[in-house]
């Protein structure tokens, strides 16, 4: 067998510690890379900040950051500190009026100071409290709740129970919007009616609310606001929703109003905290925004107003900056690089349209200092941009070079997986036996956590670079010792074909073919004999009937008759039990002697009944009938061996004689040559006929194992190398070719050396009598032990119409017209001796194909 390098144990194990190295080296060069892309850095990208990309992008974010801002903040120039800003004004996008148009105004320095604070978006408890004409009349909780303990208004319960303080508290308990249960209801938007108060009065007695419950809002931003300002002319925005017409029973509109307006304000306000981030000689950054219908501008360059910012644009377009100016006029633009795409520009002008700062009037300009003289946010990503721009593409280079070289050892561990030098087989561990499905969950749920633990350590933002590399690299080994685990046991599953043979959906599958045929076999088991069977049924059901009625009785308390007649019962089954299994015990006994030989046994019967009975009478006779057949069978036998034999020797004596006359007749060298003619051909047939006679003896010799065998020590692959040299000539005749592979190693066999080359010569000659001139014929001995076996394939000649067990009966041969010489004996003959000699005789037909296998068992 040639030897491998790759399939050598120490290579094996050095494969996987070097695959395993480059999938850990190639997953940390992977996370580096990305890590580092994350920061700004391209592959593609200039080794200068300004020229690259990233600072494109960035340049890009940060005017976004500023143009939001400025939109946000638009609506502080709508109106002063001291002018008021109407609600429904604001919501509609009218033109501010700066008057109470809708009743629901704020001074627009309220509602900045509102937004502006931290929790202005607390809600608070609003009361609906139901008036005796049907309308709503809205509250705070506490100013109900000071109104009841002032006794400016109280509860009226309409059942006799005391009005005292504990029903008032529980009460007031409900409504404060507290989890609370009372009187079997719960406090979620169910009313003071629904837990035994009858109305709510005045100090006076008279009926002021029918029904108070708590406000729900509906979700959509109407939430009740914890006012902190008041409108302008009420004292709150309830006393605005009570008592103004425009707004009366509106009071989630309301809400939902001062809630978009303080959302604005907000903004508002965050833009101004953005904008001074970004003010002069706080950044890098110079930018302007102009309404150039308006003169508004918005800018951190000093001294720019609306009248000279053309000449500041000038200015700061004719350095060397890189800078980007938009406007609706203006198609050449500049950002970083001399040249910038039309569709760059197009990018930039919708960044303003979706800020809705973009119109037929507008002007935006933004540069930046290259020199970088402040350390803002974008002279940080610049130092990051250049620490780590040099990394990039050997980082990534290495973690290819490390994938392909991992990938390499994967499939060089393929081809060798589950081989070695010593032998052939596929080799597999306790790992590979297990049920694949089983082992696939087992190695992906392993893989699968431990991916997860590792991912949440990694999870952290502020966790240094060379700790996230660590950890992609551990990843990386988690990765590829699992995955080699996995794909290795597959690959030798595939190759022993135990893949399916080990499934645990074939055992499944195996175990419901099973219970189905056992079902099958149970209706076949009840058809077949279906008195007896309904009969055992029926017998079964009563028994069963009878025990769980008897067991009843005896349970709920009834007489001992019941008890008694339950123990009777059981005793008579278990009688019957054990006679029946004693008549099993005796027929089973019975079948063993007949079986040993002893045809002339018969099973007792007369303690038997039933069915017993009846099949120890069958099994009687049938002893009987063997003895006979068997006595007849010998007989038969005995005679034809010795008819063949007798008739083979009295034909031998006169067959002698013709051959002798024969041979002195061509001693006398007949001039013509027709008689020379005849002389051959009668030599020729008498000839066959001595052989023929010869292989009808010994066939019915081997056939009765009447042949005495010399078993002696021999080399088989020796014995098969001397058959094929005798057999060459005959084959190179037909123009045959012989392929021949033999195993190395010898092959000691104990046989008789006379009759084994008997077999081998029958086997070639008849491979050189009925093979197809021109093809090959395959000679193979393998050694398996602790067998040696000969394969001999060739393809026949004449068809082989008829099967490999009628080929090796007496007088039978392939081609069926017998118009070639042969007895039709000779592999009848080589089996019978290969038997006798403890081997194995065995032939494959598949069409044209003719295989002749022998095996011995080896010392």
């Amino acid at each position: 067998m040639k030897t491998r390098w790759y399939r050598k144990s120490g290579i094996k194990g050095l494969l996987v510690l070097l695959t395993v190295f480059f999938m850990v080296a190639a997953c940390a060069g992977a996370g580096v890379s990305v890590m580092i892309m994350n920061t700004g850095v391209q592959p593609l990208d200039s080794k200068d900040y300004v020229d690259s990309q990233s600072f494109t992008d960035n340049v890009y974010n940060l005017s976004h950051t500023i143009v939001d801002a400025i939109n946000e903040r638009h609506i502080l120039d709508q109106a002063d500190d001291e002018e008021l800003i109407d609600l429904k004004e604001l919501k509609r996008g009218d033109t501010l009026t700066h008057k109470s148009t809708s009743g629901l105004a704020y001074r627009a320095g309220d509602l900045y100071d509102w937004a502006k604070s931290s929790s202005w978006d607390t809600s608070t408890n609003v009361l609906i409290c139901r008036q005796p004409d049907g309308s709503d009349y809205y509250m705070y909780y506490r100013d109900f709740a000071d109104k009841i303990a002032t006794g400016e208004l109280k509860f009226v319960f309409g059942s006799d129970e005391d009005e005292g303080t504990e029903n008032t508290k529980d009460i007031l308990s409900m409504l404060s919007g507290r989890e609370y249960t009372y009187y079997g209801y719960e406090s979620d938007n169910i009313g003071i009616r629904n837990n035994g108060v009858e109305y709510v009065t005045d100090a006076d007695g008279n009926v002021v609310y029918t029904d108070v419950y708590n406000y729900e809002s509906s979700g959509n931003n109407d939430a009740p606001l914890k006012e902190v300002y008041k409108p302008d002319g009420a004292d709150s925005i309830l006393d605005v929703v009570n008592n103004n017409k425009e707004w009366k029973g509106n009071l989630n509109k309301a809400y939902q109003y001062l809630y978009e307006a303080l959302v604005q304000y907000s903004d508002a306000s965050y833009g101004e905290k953005i904008l001074k981030t970004y003010a002069s000689g706080a950044t890098n950054v110079n930018y302007m925004y102009v309404d150039t219908k308006s003169g508004k501008v918005y800018t951190n360059i000093k001294d720019v107003t609306s009248s000279n910012y053309l000449k500041t644009l000038d200015k700061l377009t004719s350095g060397a900056g890189p800078f980007m100016l938009i406007a609706p006029d203006i198609q050449d633009c500049v950002l970083g690089f001399s040249n910038i795409s039309d569709w760059t520009v197009s990018y930039w002008q919708n960044m303003l349209e979706n800020t809705g700062l973009a119109g037929e009037n507008y002007l935006y300009f933004v540069s930046v200092d290259k020199d970088f003289p402040v350390l803002d946010r974008i002279k940080q990503e610049k130092l990051v941009y250049d620490k780590f721009e040099p990394w990039l593409v050997p980082v990534m280079a290495g973690s290819v070079l490390a994938l392909i070289l991992a990938l390499a050892g994967v499939v060089l561990m393929t081809i060798g997986a589950g081989r070695n030098n010593e032998d052939k087989k596929v080799h597999l561990n306790f790992f590979d036996r297990c049920y694949t499905e089983i082992v696939a969950v087992v190695v992906f749920m392993i893989w699968l956590m431990g991916t997860s633990v590792i991912v949440q350590a990694m999870d952290d933002e502020e966790m240094r670079m060379v700790w996230k590399a660590i950890g992609f690299g551990t990843l990386g080994l988690w990765f590829g010792i699992w995955f080699l685990a996995g794909w290795l046991s597959l690959v030798r599953r595939i190759k022993a074909s135990s893949l399916w043979r080990d499934s645990l959906l074939r055992h499944i599958l195996l175990l419901v073919r099973k219970c189905f045929s056992k079902c099958s076999d149970l209706l076949v088991f009840l058809g077949g004999n279906m008195i007896s069977r309904v009969k055992i049924i029926l017998l079964f059901g009563i028994f069963i009937f009878l025990q769980f009625m008897f067991t009843g009785m005896t349970v709920e308390g009834g007489s001992a008759l019941s008890l008694l007649l339950m123990i009777v019962m059981d005793c008579a089954v278990l009688y019957y039990l054990i006679k029946k299994a004693w008549g099993r015990e005796q027929i089973i006994a019975g079948l063993k002697k007949i079986t040993d030989g002893d045809l002339q046994y018969k099973i007792p019967t007369e303690k038997l009944s039933g069915e017993q009975e009846m099949v120890a009478d069958y099994i009687n006779h049938i002893g009987e009938g063997l003895d006979a057949a068997v006595e007849n069978s010998l007989k038969n036998e005995r005679m034809k061996t010795e008819l063949i034999t007798n008739v083979s020797h009295d034909i031998k004596t006169p067959l002698t004689s013709i051959i002798n006359y024969v041979d002195l007749l061509k001693r006398e060298n007949p001039e013509d040559p027709k008689i020379r003619g005849y002389l051959e051909v009668l030599e020729n047939k008498a000839q066959r006929l001595k052989v023929l006679t010869e292989d009808v003896v010994e066939a019915s010799k081997a056939s009765t194992g009447n042949i005495a065998l010399e078993m002696t020590d021999l080399n088989f692959i020796e014995l098969v190398h001397q058959v094929i040299g005798e057999f060459e000539e005959k084959f190179e005749e037909r123009n045959l070719t012989m392929v021949v592979h033999f195993d190395e190693e010898e092959a000691i066999i104990c046989a008789d050396g006379r009759r084994l080359w008997r077999v081998l010569e029958n086997v070639f000659g008849n491979v050189s009598k009925y093979a197809m001139e021109n093809t090959r014929v395959y000679v193979d001995v393998k050694v398996d032990r602790p067998n040696v076996q000969l394969s001999l394939k060739n393809i026949s000649a004449q068809p082989l119409n008829i099967s490999a067990d009628e080929l090796t009966e007496r007088f039978i041969r392939g081609d069926v017209s017998r118009n070639t010489e042969g007895s039709g004996l000779g592999l009848s003959i080589a089996k019978d001796l290969v038997q006798l000699q403890g081997g194995e005789f065995r032939l494959y037909l598949d069409g044209d194909l003719f295989k002749v296998t022998i095996e011995f068992k080896m010392k």
